[in-house]
């Protein structure tokens, strides 16, 4: 089981989850957190996938238009979690010609339409969160939590795929990343960054203990009633954590908008 998986039935429970309507790779559940009705999503490997590019978790078109139903089509009163555990998207020639971009855009508007009309977006990165799948499937959420995991990863592009197009060895790519934050790909330096609103500690994440289960969803539910799922992500900028470490980019956005608007 992948840790997407895992993460939507360790938090609304095994019965709970189900595939989406004809993609089996889009795991859906319905439940409630401390009273509250709550519907998560997952994306997940399906290896009969008939797109061969979205065989192994990754976000195609299949996936991208699920995951709009899915989150469209969720109960009235339920706030939306993302489980984020995602190796990319599925680039391949089929899936281009076929219209890639706009099953993952079908996404975005999804999640950014329901939180713009009052809806609570969270997202929960327990695993990989890479390049275009991370935009489509959880960077639209008013907060962000992720685990506290080497097996956590974000980035805009896997490590072995930055090494071939840099023509960089692996151990090369890995000693720029230290010099250079944001070329890192690890959570605790995306965190820095003002993405991140809360690392939870977890002893496996395939495991975890009730205590740290009770942690995330107190939380989930903590972030819910102070409002914070209906954030639009621009007020990341706006976190102390960003003001540090993002001075440059937000002086360069301010300069942008003065001259736009001049």
């Amino acid at each position: 089981m992948t840790r997407g998986e895992h993460w939507v039935r360790t938090l609304l429970g095994d019965a709970a989850v189900a595939a989406a309507d004809g993609v089996p790779s889009v795991r859906v559940a319905d439940g409630t957190l401390d009273g509250a009705a709550w519907r998560a999503v997952a994306v997940v490997p399906n290896p009969v996938a008939r797109f061969p590019r979205a065989r192994g978790g990754e976000l195609g078109l299949d996936e991208g238009l699920a995951l709009a139903d899915a989150v469209r089509g969720a109960p009235p009163d339920a706030a939306i979690l993302a489980i984020v555990d995602v190796p990319g998207q599925a680039f391949g020639r089929r899936e281009e010609a076929a219209g890639l971009q706009l099953a993952l855009a079908a996404a975005v508007n999804a999640y950014a339409t329901e939180r713009r009309a009052g809806r609570p977006i969270f997202a929960l990165v327990v695993g990989k969160a890479i390049s275009g799948a991370f935009l489509a499937h959880g960077l639209q959420a008013g907060w962000i939590g992720a685990l506290r995991d080497p097996g956590v990863e974000v980035h805009v592009m896997p490590a072995a795929s930055v090494a071939r197009v840099t023509r960089a060895t692996p151990d090369e790519v890995a000693r720029v990343a230290t010099i250079v934050p944001a070329t890192a790909r690890d959570i605790v330096t995306f965190a820095r960054f003002g993405a991140i609103d809360a690392l939870f500690d977890v002893h496996d994440p395939l495991a975890p203990s009730s205590a740290e289960r009770a942690a995330i969803v107190r939380a989930l539910v903590d972030a819910r009633e102070r409002g914070l799922g209906t954030r639009a992500p621009r007020e990341r900028l706006a976190t102390d954590a960003a003001r540090r470490t993002r001075a440059p980019a937000l002086d360069v956005r301010d300069r942008i908008a003065r001259a736009w608007q001049s």
